[in-house]
């Protein structure tokens, strides 16, 4: 009898194991003025942001003196108006914190389809995110998930349109 209290004792504490892990999951929410608030759930594999559920996300970490991040801006915008209804782009940007008149001039050039929110109002997200993805600091930085939240790609460094393309392509068509 002992040793079946025993097996009931362990096979019990095996079967709540997962569920006590997936409670201990962080979540995060993301704020900034004239953005949406975001509400972001650590999956293990990746993040789930219940605003953008079913929909490829593009994360992007850029900043206001990266040269690369002002050439790929153009393309996420982009990418953003053609794949509106699977696609949704976050940005962060993760220099110094920028000025209204310095986040007004972006916005005068660049037209964002897609929110953008400061590093230094969404600490806890960013460094969270950092050290899952083993981010360094260089700018562009982007990981992409798939619809089911599973980071699906890392990406270091300026990437052209058709490569992003390519990668969003293969995720739309992933069940």
């Amino acid at each position: 009898m002992k040793r079946f209290t025993q097996f009931v004792f362990l096979f019990s504490l095996l079967m709540v194991q997962p569920l006590i892990a997936k409670e201990s999951l962080p979540s995060f929410t993301l704020k900034e003025n004239g953005a949406p608030t975001l509400h972001i759930k650590e999956t293990g594999n990746g993040i789930l942001v219940k605003e953008y559920q079913g929909k490829i996300i593009l994360l992007n970490f850029f900043g206001k003196r990266c040269v690369w991040c002002m050439r790929e801006i153009p393309h996420l915008i982009e990418l953003q108006k053609e794949y509106k209804d699977q696609l949704q782009v976050i940005a962060l940007h993760a220099q110094d914190a920028m000025t209204l008149k310095e986040r007004s001039a972006l916005e005068q050039r660049f037209h964002f389809n897609y929110p953008i929110y400061e590093y230094v109002n969404n600490l806890d997200f960013t460094r969270y995110m950092a050290a899952r993805a083993n981010w360094k600091g260089g700018l562009p930085f982007s990981i992409i998930f798939d619809k089911h939240g599973n980071a699906a790609q890392i990406i270091n460094g300026y990437t052209p349109k058709e490569e992003l393309e390519k990668i969003i392509d293969f995720l739309i068509k992933q069940k």
